[in-house]
């Protein structure tokens, strides 16, 4: 598979959506799923402070962004 650094806008409209439609997710399971601009969206999980986030993702592909939250 061919690495990709950034994301077109075909697949940036593919993320906006299943982002989205996972919205309410996020408050219950304490993920934050962010626009990174041109390099994809970033997917924060389980904030513990003063540490910060313990995982994170950065996905340039829909599906992968949708596979990853519908295993939440």
């Amino acid at each position: 598979m061919e690495k990709q650094v950034y994301i077109t806008e075909e697949e940036r409209a593919k993320c906006q959506k299943v982002t989205d439609a996972f919205a309410e997710l996020y408050e219950m399971e304490k993920i934050v799923v962010l626009d990174a601009g041109r390099y994809g969206f970033v997917e924060l999980k389980y904030y513990k402070p003063p540490h910060g986030f313990e995982e994170d993702a950065t996905f340039t592909d829909g599906r992968a962004l949708f596979d990853a939250l519908w295993q939440e």
